[in-house]
């Protein structure tokens, strides 16, 4: 009977704060103004919505209790709302407030309001920049990895626990919101807030007779902070070709934090000329790069690795030595300041080879670390090299030649390599039978761990850098990676005409 008390006392909260909110509102003061938005709310739903009596607060409250008793009844009202008087100050409050009435039909439960009061009071940082990621994180492990990204109104605990409220749970898993709560009381240092969001989950947990996924808790060693470890930031764009005007393409960029799982935050999306592909990727870096400087986690932030899904036709391009502005009237590499790595748009369209893929990019450590030198493989047996790349212990092939066009032998290695889920292909963009090229590729893999490999490119290329080109060949002037990590994995881009020819 309590539970049905604190169900009840919730609903009556949530309805009289939305009605005193929209009493602010100051285009629904007249008649005219709340007849305009049940108007425009009657378009939107499809049935007809009327306003009851004639004094506006108990119009507004039987609007309310109407839109609360229809599937997206409040969130259709805010937008026409906001459609009705764009510039109105309680917009924020009422998504914040329709969110809460979603989640709380998810979740109904006695002790909301107290839940509610707890979650509100949690802050993970002073700091947005950390909030802001270690919110990612917490969502990351609630979902399983399923939740691509978050709304930029989850700035908060609370809000990231409405927004996760609305979420279903995978097969013989606990609700991601509950998860949410139960890491929190994890790491929280007050343990009197702890123990009241532990009490709430339980309850829950009653409620939908899943105490025992509560009690076996297989996600509490995934949640940890990082304390002041250095952030290392990913910048990832991709360059999507028109298929009929070849001098033009869509250059998409996401921003993804060092971590486990894809926490991308796609950030734009640019149609332009291949021909101001260069500035346009300067561009933004100079914005991420101001972005980042005038955080108070500025000094956190270790590295910005820049990587390229590019389409085969542009593999070959040395991305790495594209020009940065500086301050003088002169341009330096992308090379001095970035470790960059390129990437393939098909292989990221090509969903039947994902699953080799990530288990071939899970199986990556020291002891699996031996490259497959496609040149000894003797003739051009594709078929042999497929049984050969079968091996789990190869995690990289190199190729025997630059990549060329779609008929070239470079074409069908890397094919092969893809097919059986290599993440990582070498070659040399000028001639990959060099001995000075070979003992770069023995180098990189003998020097560490194959996860750090793209750092120890870097150094290779500043190396390269430094030297004049009058001492001689140097294999950081010209080698290549194409770096699949198969765990950031950005989503193509629905409006544009996606990438030409497969694997």
């Amino acid at each position: 009977m309590v539970a049905d008390e604190g169900v009840n006392t919730a609903q009556l909260r949530l309805q009289g704060e939305i009605v005193s909110l929209l009493e602010r509102c100051e285009g629904l003061r007249s008649e005219r103004g709340r007849t305009m938005l049940v108007s425009l709310l009657s378009d939107v739903l499809g049935e007809q919505v009327s306003l009851d009596g004639s004094e506006a607060h108990l119009q507004l409250l039987g609007l309310v209790r109407w839109c609360c008793r229809h599937a997206g009844g409040l969130r259709a009202l805010v937008d026409c709302l906001r459609l009705l008087d764009p510039h109105t100050p309680e917009i924020d409050e009422l998504v914040e407030l329709g969110d809460e009435w979603v989640a709380f039909r998810a979740l109904p439960t006695g002790d909301w309001d107290r839940l509610a009061k707890a979650l509100r009071s949690v802050r993970l940082s002073d700091d947005p920049f950390d909030e802001r990621r270690e919110l990612r994180r917490l969502a990351d492990v609630a979902t399983e990895g399923r939740c691509d990204d978050l709304p930029a109104r989850c700035r908060s605990v609370w809000l990231l626990f409405l927004h996760l409220a609305d979420h279903n749970a995978g097969p013989g898993a606990l609700l991601p919101a509950m998860v949410l709560v139960d890491c929190l009381a994890g790491r929280l240092g007050d343990g009197a807030l702890a123990a009241e969001l532990r009490r709430c989950n339980w309850r829950l947990a009653e409620k939908f007779e899943v105490t025992d996924l509560v009690e076996e808790a297989r996600w509490r060693n995934e949640i940890k902070a990082d304390g002041d470890d250095p952030d290392v930031v990913h910048l990832v764009f991709e360059v999507d070709p028109d298929p009929v005007d070849q001098a033009k393409v869509v250059l998409s960029h996401w921003l993804n934090w060092e971590g486990s799982g894809w926490h991308g935050r796609r950030r734009g999306d640019a149609a332009i000329r291949r021909d101001d592909l260069e500035a346009e990727v300067d561009r933004v870096i100079a914005e991420l790069e101001a972005e980042l400087g005038v955080t108070p986690a500025a000094e956190h932030v270790s590295a910005i690795v820049v990587e390229f899904a590019l389409p085969w036709e542009m593999i070959n391009t040395a991305v790495e030595f594209w020009p940065k502005a500086s301050p003088a009237d002169v341009s330096v590499p992308l090379a001095v300041d970035h470790p960059v790595v390129v990437r393939s748009l098909e292989r990221t369209r090509a969903q039947r080879y994902w699953l080799v893929w990530k288990q071939r990019w899970n199986a990556i450590s020291a002891e699996a670390a031996r490259p497959y030198w496609s040149r000894t493989n003797g003739g051009w047996d594709l078929t042999g090299m497929a049984v050969d790349l079968n091996d789990t212990s190869i995690v990289s092939l190199v190729l025997s030649e630059p990549p060329g066009d779609r008929r070239g032998r470079a074409w069908h290695e890397a094919a092969m390599a893809f097919r059986a889920g290599i993440p990582i292909i070498i070659w040399d963009r000028e001639d990959c039978s060099t001995s000075h090229f070979h003992e770069a590729v023995t180098r990189l893999f003998a020097e560490g761990e194959v996860r750090r490999l793209p750092d120890r490119l870097a150094r290779l290329r500043r190396e390269a850098l430094r030297t004049n080109e009058s001492d001689g060949p140097h294999a950081g002037r010209s080698l290549a990676v194409l770096w699949d990590d198969a765990e950031r994995l950005p989503e193509p881009l629905a409006s544009g005409w996606g990438s030409q020819g497969g694997i």
